[in-house]
């Protein structure tokens, strides 16, 4: 019967697969030593064409046109390898690599120890997601192990999915913020004299609706003089401020944008504030966004954050596999600084790895670091963010710069670092480089509004670990209304999509696999809730929520959205995938349609979100043009 079941499984993937692949093993050559997340990069004559990395087992797949190619492979601690394969059909290439004579290899687990660090659940989705039948089988055959994760230092495991964590996007809940800063968070605006202020938003597209990526947007006045400066994001998005000195006075001043793309220089001369709705820009320009995506971690390695290694080395392949996969032609690169604090004691105030398109070798980075030194709370943070800005070489097109600044204590709070930090918020935009904290347990109320501050400047988000793990010291909560719980893994996975899709030039895209509904919304109970996740409002909820339930069409759509709900909601929020609100549509009545148009934004994916409870609702429409 297993011979059977994977006979047909075999076929079924032939038949529902690419005319043409190349699909393989990357191995040392040993038994049992796959090498798991290795580079696989394709090349036609000069040119890159695929890029993809090995699962966990060291099998690959890439879909390719007919032709002539050269597959490079590429792993840590070995020798590359490359081999010209003629693609005819459905091909098969297996690599066995060297040793690297030059430097120690590190030794790849066995497929047994990498299954323990895998979760069911993971192992279930990676079954039904596997690219080949060689991979299913293998999974089949091989037992479940267990899934106890890696064994720390300090003898706390830290297993795959085992932390938890939240998001607060204040992007997505702009007054809620503005409020929040103003009253319950006013001290530590005060503290730290920074507030990002004056908002003014581009959405820059082409003219069949696709999104422009990486082009330079300034923030001028009229004299000239530049305020701000940014790039737009993988929605054709820029965010912009007059100031981010807490101390700056309001101006009634007419500001205008510039906006240099392809050798041109466009002005918007009576830019609208955020407050008034959002600049729009259509360009006649061709299509051809950059595949370029590069991603740098920024992590505090003093003696408290032992945790936070434990999990980037045990999950860090994964969040990138699973990101990675939204797109072959995707160019990835890595790079790393830890830091620690100024003193003589410390056995380094930074660390650096520059960027690598080998992803094992930014993972042994991280495996080779250590968590130690410390003692009073204050650390480097602004010393390590120059060294990742300003010194470190990013590339000079992208669609995503991306850096996890990962930490549970902020600066030193001098007149010297706060300036500072506003200099490199400025810095980080305008490279187009999105920063986003991730606040670890000690994390206190200052901290929390300096890195909410942080990703505000540089249209990043701010992330955080909750309590629901077990793992560690208590987190605190943010001061918000609505976050949902999810685990670390799954967040990151969900933000860096979130960063990287955009449609192709056909206007398809990619599947990002985020788990949301795209027809019906639906709570069928009512739900006790006594627990507020803001420790400055009500102490309690409703203990019974009405049923909400709403359904829309049709999906995808190429403007148009009908919404209809089963009983009355007073708003449903429409945002892009990151969170950022668009529209609001109000006073929906029980079975009554609404009609909801989204034609004025470019073609990506969207979501109909309504706070529940502690939590949010949401489903995903696609708008795609023909």
């Amino acid at each position: 019967m297993r011979l059977l079941f994977l006979t047909v499984l075999s076929l079924g993937i032939v038949f529902t697969s690419p005319g043409q692949s190349l699909s393989g093993n990357l191995s040392t050559g040993r038994a049992m030593e796959a090498l798991g997340y290795g580079n696989v990069d394709i090349y036609r004559g000069d040119e890159l064409v695929a890029s993809v990395f090995t699962d966990r087992w060291g099998n690959f797949h890439v879909p390719l046109d007919t032709g002539l190619y050269k597959c490079v492979v590429s792993y840590d601690g070995y020798e590359p390898s490359s081999r010209m394969v003629k693609v005819k059909a459905d091909e098969t290439m297996d690599f066995s690599v060297k040793e690297d004579a030059s430097r120690p290899a590190r030794k790849p687990l066995p497929a047994a120890v990498m299954e323990d660090r895998m979760s069911e659940g993971a192992r279930d989705h990676a079954f039904h997601e596997s690219s080949s039948s060689m991979e299913r089988e293998r999974m089949l055959l091989e037992p479940t192990i267990g899934t106890s994760g890696l064994l720390g230092p300090g003898g706390g495991r830290v297993g795959h999915g085992r932390l938890t964590a939240g998001e607060v996007n204040d992007f997505s809940k702009w007054t809620q913020w503005e409020d929040l800063s103003a009253t319950t968070l006013g001290a530590m605006r005060t503290l730290w004299s920074i507030a990002p202020y004056g908002r003014y938003t581009l959405d820059l597209q082409m003219r069949n609706g696709l999104p422009i990526a990486d082009a330079v947007v300034h923030l001028e006045r009229k004299d000239g003089t530049k305020l701000f400066s940014a790039r737009t994001d993988n929605t054709g998005k820029a965010e912009l401020w007059a100031a981010l000195d807490a101390r700056a006075g309001s101006s009634s001043d007419q500001l205008l944008l510039a906006v240099e793309y392809g050798g041109r220089t466009i002005r918007v001369d009576r830019a609208k504030p955020f407050a008034q709705g959002v600049n729009r820009l259509v360009l006649d320009v061709p299509c051809g966004p950059s595949d370029n995506v590069d991603v740098a971690f920024v992590v505090d390695a003093t003696g408290s954050m032992q945790d936070e290694l434990d999990f980037l080395r045990a999950e860090m392949n994964d969040i990138i596999f699973r990101s990675k996969q939204i797109g072959d032609r995707l160019n990835f690169r890595f790079a790393n600084v830890f830091y620690r604090d100024v003193g003589s004691s410390e056995a380094y105030l930074t660390r650096s790895m520059d960027f690598t398109r080998v992803l094992s070798a930014a993972v042994n980075f991280i495996s080779d670091q250590r968590a130690d030194g410390g003692g009073d709370t204050p650390e480097a943070v602004e010393v390590a963010l120059d060294s990742a800005i300003n010194h470190l070489s990013w590339s000079t097109d992208a669609r995503t710069r991306i850096i996890f600044l990962v930490l549970d204590a902020g600066p030193h709070n001098t007149p010297e670092v706060r300036k500072g930090m506003q200099v490199l918020m400025q810095q980080a935009a305008a490279k187009g480089i999105r920063i986003v904290t991730l606040a670890a347990s000690g994390v206190d109320k200052g901290t929390e509004y300096l890195m909410r501050t942080l990703a505000l400047g540089t249209n990043g988000t701010y992330t955080f670990l909750t309590d629901h793990s077990g793992i560690g010291a208590p987190h605190i909560e943010p001061s918000t209304d609505h976050y949902d719980v999810e685990s670390l893994n799954n967040l990151l996975v969900r933000v860096l999509k979130s960063y990287t899709y955009m449609p192709d030039c056909t206007q398809q895209i990619p599947e990002l696999e985020l788990g949301y509904p795209d027809s019906v919304v639906a709570v069928t109970a009512p739900r006790s809730d006594t627990a507020s996740t803001d420790p400055d409002g009500p102490t309690g909820l409703p203990t019974a929520i009405p049923r909400i339930r709403w359904s829309y069409w049709p999906n995808p759509t190429s403007g148009i959205v009908h919404i209809k709900a089963d009983t009355a909601i007073a708003e449903l929020y429409i945002t892009d995938l990151s969170g950022k609100v668009l529209q609001l549509v109000k006073g929906l009545k029980a079975d009554e349609p609404v009609q909801v148009d989204l034609s004025a934004y470019a073609t990506g994916v969207y979501l109909i979100r309504y706070p529940y409870g502690t939590k949010w609702l949401s489903g995903q429409v696609v708008l795609q043009r023909s």
